[in-house]
C-alpha cells in the first residue's frame, strides 16, 4: 500500500498520535450517519458521489450539476444561488496518474476552484475535492472545526487547526474571512495523510462496506484520506452532542 507523505510540525503530530491513542477510528468510522448515508447502508450515496465526480475529474469535466448534486448532498443552504463557470477547471489528474501538486501542495485545489464559483464556498470546495480524489483529500467544515479548531472552547477537544468557527446567535459556521484558509486545509490534509500512514500498519484495517469494494473505490482494509475524515467527523458529532 502507498505511504502518504506529510510536512507536520512534531507538536502537531505529537497531538495527533495522542488522539488516535484515545479514540477507536474504526467504531467511529461505522458510526459514521449522514443523510442516508451510514456503514449499515453501505455509504450509498457517497458511493455514487465518488463515482459520478472522480469520473468528471478525470476527464476535467466539472459542471454546475456537479456542484449541485453535492450540495444537495450536504444540505447546503442556498442551492439556488450557486454559479460557477460552464466547466469548472480542476486538473487533478494529468494522464490517468494524479497530477504532481496533490502530493506536494494539496491546497492549490481549493486555490483553483475558489475563483471559479459562488455560493460553494471553503467547506464545499473541500467537499468536491473529497469526493473528486477520496484517496488523498477529505473535507473540512464546521463540526470538525468545532472539535479540532478554535472558537468553541465547549466542544473543543484537540487543537489540531487555526481555523476558527463563530456562532451567529442561531449557528455554528467557519468564519468567513481568515487568514488561516487556505493554508491549514493544507495542514488538515497532511493530518489526514499522517493518520492514514498510522492505521495502515497491520492490525488496523478499515472496515469498508462491501459496496466500496464492488465499486472498485477502495482496497480491503485500507484506509484512505476520505475513510479517516468520515471517522474524525463522527467522533466530532458525538463530542458535540455531549457538549450541549
Amino acid at each position: 500500500m502507498a505511504i502518504r507523505s506529510f510536512t507536520l510540525p512534531e507538536s502537531t503530530q505529537e497531538k495527533v498520535l495522542e488522539l488516535l491513542s484515545e479514540i477507536s477510528l474504526p467504531r467511529d468510522y461505522q458510526s459514521y450517519d449522514w443523510g442516508n448515508d451510514s456503514w449499515k447502508t453501505g455509504f450509498r450515496d457517497i458511493v455514487r458521489l465518488e463515482c459520478t465526480m472522480i469520473d468528471a475529474a478525470k476527464r476535467n469535466c466539472i459542471t454546475k450539476e456537479h456542484l449541485l448534486q453535492i450540495a444537495r448532498w450536504g444540505g447546503h443552504p442556498s442551492q439556488d444561488k450557486i454559479t460557477c463557470r460552464d466547466r469548472i477547471e480542476l486538473p487533478l489528474y494529468v494522464d490517468g496518474t494524479y497530477a504532481d501538486w496533490v502530493e506536494s501542495n494539496p491546497m492549490k485545489g481549493i486555490k483553483v476552484l475558489a475563483p471559479q464559483m459562488i455560493y460553494f464556498g471553503k467547506v464545499y470546495q473541500s467537499k468536491l475535492l473529497r469526493f473528486a480524489m477520496p484517496w488523498e483529500y477529505g473535507a473540512i467544515d464546521k463540526r470538525l472545526c468545532r472539535v479540532f479548531g478554535r472558537g468553541d472552547p465547549a466542544s473543543q477537544h484537540t487543537e489540531l487547526l487555526s481555523l476558527k468557527v463563530e456562532y451567529n446567535g442561531s449557528r455554528w459556521d467557519l468564519k468567513y474571512q481568515q487568514a488561516e484558509w487556505p493554508a491549514e486545509y493544507g495542514t488538515w490534509i497532511q493530518i489526514l495523510r499522517m493518520i492514514v500512514n498510522e492505521l495502515n500498519q497491520p492490525g488496523t484495517p478499515c472496515p469498508h462496506p462491501e459496496l466500496m469494494y464492488a465499486r472498485g473505490l477502495r482496497k480491503k482494509g485500507v484506509w484512505e484520506c476520505a475513510d479517516v475524515e468520515m471517522a474524525l467527523f463522527s467522533f466530532a458529532s458525538k463530542v458535540i452532542g455531549a457538549s450541549r
